[in-house]
């Protein structure tokens, strides 16, 4: 993209982010149910320009590739909330015709939302003195334990979910990252710890927060918002997310990261046929996750 397309897509994304809030302020209530989504896809247009301005950030395929893993990468966690019991969604539009395709552009923001805003970071992020290599964290015992502790954090939270809950975003990173660090080294934040460098991995966890917050900021004015249910006492509260929550942003950030650096590492060597096949079984996912979110997360 060149300069003047990123400026232009970054004030178009300025522009639509002010016009869903000064919309939202004069109380039309036609975009309250729906404010969520064109206010956070505003915003990561935005961020997405500035980037493209700076010359980081994923090229248009790779891109639409992200938004389209984001829903079903989304989804998974949607499901282990059936278990988890952890959060509500209120207020959503009656007709499924409506609510499904608002499922998949809200659930499609989540991962280019978080890897955007960390590249956006890591680009200005300052740069660090070099500190002594790790290779033990990519070594074949490294992978061993990672996936190890992985599987454990997994089964601790559908073992006990009530205790064990924040341990959910655990399992993303821990049993992806060292698929991500064998396949793509130079984009993998694990290999870049194991090499010295800790600048990936602070950026993605400061965007973790940032996300965490921003998310929360347009949850909290939607007329469509999701609720917590935790069953730890709730304390104080920032937006709708009890403020020991927001702990949980920079792991689930880091599991974004392993994820999606794992999934183009396989699809970069994979034949058309796996692509096609893949494709096929995460659009049936996805219509079977949103069939659930609806019967068990949905309140009506």
């Amino acid at each position: 993209m060149s300069k003047a397309g990123a400026a232009g897509l970054a004030a178009a994304g300025a522009l639509g982010l002010m016009a869903s809030v000064l919309c939202l302020a004069s109380g039309a209530e036609w975009i309250r149910p729906y404010f969520y989504i064109p206010a956070w896809w505003s915003l990561l247009a935005l961020v997405a320009g500035l980037n493209r301005r700076a010359g980081v950030g994923p090229g248009g395929p790779a891109f639409l590739r992200m938004t389209l893993l984001s829903v079903p990468f989304w989804l998974a966690y949607e499901l282990l909330n059936l278990r988890l019991r952890n959060w509500e969604y209120h207020g959503l539009p009656s007709e499924p015709l409506l609510r499904w395709p608002g499922y998949g552009l809200a659930f499609a923001t989540v991962l280019p939302g978080v890897l955007e805003t960390a590249a956006l970071l890591r680009s200005r992020w300052p740069t660090a003195a070099s500190r002594p290599p790790r290779p033990w964290l990519t070594s074949p015992a490294g992978e061993r334990a990672s996936l190890a502790l992985g599987l454990a954090c997994l089964t601790l939270v559908l073992a006990a979910p009530s205790v064990f809950f924040p341990l959910a975003w655990a399992p993303a990173f821990l049993l992806c990252e060292p698929a991500a660090a064998r396949a793509r080294p130079r984009e993998s934040w694990l290999a870049a710890l194991a090499g010295g460098s800790t600048r990936p991995f602070w950026a993605l966890m400061a965007a973790g927060l940032v996300c965490g917050l921003a998310w929360e900021a347009l949850n909290f004015w939607s007329g469509a918002k999701w609720r917590y249910t935790v069953p730890w006492p709730p304390g104080p509260k920032l937006f709708e997310m009890p403020w020991l929550g927001y702990l949980g942003f920079p792991p689930f950030a880091l599991g974004c990261a392993s994820v999606w650096q794992a999934h183009e590492g396989w699809w970069e060597t994979a034949e058309l046929g796996a692509r096609l096949s893949w494709a096929a079984a995460l659009a049936v996912w996805c219509l079977l996750a949103f069939a659930a979110v609806d019967d068990a997360t949905f309140i009506r």
